[in-house]
């Protein structure tokens, strides 16, 4: 086993999202459940040591790196792989069957079978620059990246490679679950990868949604 894993997947949906996204919410927790045992298979293939945290949340004032505090307000992060040279933030979303793509206007929206359209904001945001800065004051200046991961059931139009999300600072590819256990990120994680801080490894785990000495 090559992973040591911090925090419970899904969290803060299950026990908050209800009331404000429904069925929705639901559904993100299960698909942020199947992420995190993807990202834990794909990482005990691994022969270096990894650390994988799961819903992080309650960014107020995070400071670091010589920079200004800064603050994600609700936002959560679903997932964080963590090593001494690096880290990636993965960002998993249920968003179902049909083709996720751009609309005539350029806004992220999903195209269902039955033929009906589903707005998906998040494909829209522009904050990516801002969780990743969370990061890297957490982990003194480290340099990552970010993604996003959809159900395989979803098909991925070219469009979306153009989505704010995508294209803006910071931002990463969309893809689908099955591109973790095919190894996709070993190329952000060239091996073998340095042991990472203790004290970077503190600092993420004062944000999990769900901590050993809360039960």
């Amino acid at each position: 086993m090559s992973v040591t894993v911090h925090g419970s997947p899904g969290g803060s949906l299950s026990e908050s999202g209800g009331a404000k996204y429904g069925a929705d919410a639901r559904r993100g927790a299960f698909h942020e459940r199947r992420v995190a045992h993807a990202l834990e298979q794909w990482l005990s293939t691994r022969a270096d040591h990894f650390h994988l945290f799961h819903d992080l949340t309650g960014f107020h004032q995070v400071r670091g790196a010589g920079l200004e505090p800064r603050s994600l307000g609700s936002t959560n992060l679903d997932h964080v792989v963590l090593t001494g040279a690096t880290w990636l933030i993965i960002d998993a979303k249920g968003c179902g069957a049909g083709t996720l793509m751009l609309d005539p206007r350029g806004k992220g929206v999903l195209l269902k079978p039955d033929g009906t359209v589903a707005p998906q904001p998040w494909l829209d945001d522009r904050r990516a620059y801002s969780r990743a800065g969370i990061i890297y004051r957490l982990t003194g200046g480290l340099q990552g990246g970010t993604a996003w991961i959809v159900p395989d059931t979803t098909v991925l139009d070219l469009s979306i490679r153009h989505a704010i999300c995508s294209a803006s600072l910071k931002g990463g590819p969309v893809l689908p679950m099955r591109a973790i256990t095919d190894g996709y990120f070993d190329q952000y994680f060239p091996a073998p990868q340095p042991t990472a801080d203790p004290v970077h490894i503190e600092a993420l785990s004062a944000y999990l949604s769900a901590r050993p000495d809360q039960g």
